[in-house]
């Protein structure tokens, strides 16, 4: 999973005032009015709402986290993208700062959202097909012979040897018939853009 902006973080508009480290991180993402009193209350508030983590910072989002420091008082900063800003200057050393976790909200108002990671994409069939889209029965091309001597390594077992050579005959379509029963596909014999990319996904490199 990804992590979204939800309310973008200005550091110039970051408060600066001293002992007031949640209202300054909560004007830096734009938040007008505050819910809680402290940081520790914010804190303890975004565990009970499961929006609290103590899992690696996300680098790709502003977010507030949390410390307990060498004073032993909880104090929140920003982290914008790995860097940190605490009361409107920015943080060049964590030293005897330890880091508690991050929220997914900042004084109760959401600053960042989960989303599903992107959909991985099929590799592109541009190269080894045809312009009509498919071998067939009946075509011959060497790109045919590098699929034919790929499923005799690969499938010895149901390609025959006759298989072999730049010709898509009846050998190869047995092949490819058998080749996509297994791996449910149609079994029409024909080399189109889904069993190309199932060819793909058991190694071929076409």
């Amino acid at each position: 999973m990804a992590w979204k902006q939800v309310l973008p973080f200005d550091v110039q508009k970051m408060g600066t005032r001293q002992g007031y480290c949640l209202m300054n991180c909560r004007l830096g993402f734009g938040i007008q009015s505050g819910t809680y009193k402290s940081a520790k209350d914010d804190m303890e508030a975004q565990k009970k709402e499961g929006t609290f983590h103590t899992d690696g910072l996300p680098s790709n989002v502003a977010v507030p986290v949390y410390f307990d420091t060498a004073s032993k008082y909880e104090h929140v900063m920003v982290d914008d993208h790995t860097n940190f800003y605490s009361d409107g200057k920015y943080v060049s050393s964590l030293a005897g700062w330890t880091i508690l976790g991050w929220g997914e909200k900042c004084d109760g108002v959401r600053v960042v959202e989960q989303v599903p990671d992107p959909a991985p994409q099929p590799q592109p069939t541009q190269g080894f097909l045809p312009a009509k889209g498919f071998w067939q029965r009946g075509d011959n091309d060497s790109r045919i012979g590098k699929m034919d001597s790929w499923l005799r390594a690969t499938f010895p077992r149901y390609t025959r040897p006759c298989a072999l050579g730049n010709y898509f005959g009846t050998c190869t379509e047995s092949a490819v018939r058998e080749f996509q029963r297994r791996v449910h596909l149609t079994p029409d014999g024909k080399v189109g853009k889904l069993t190309y990319e199932k060819m793909q996904q058991y190694g071929f490199k076409g």
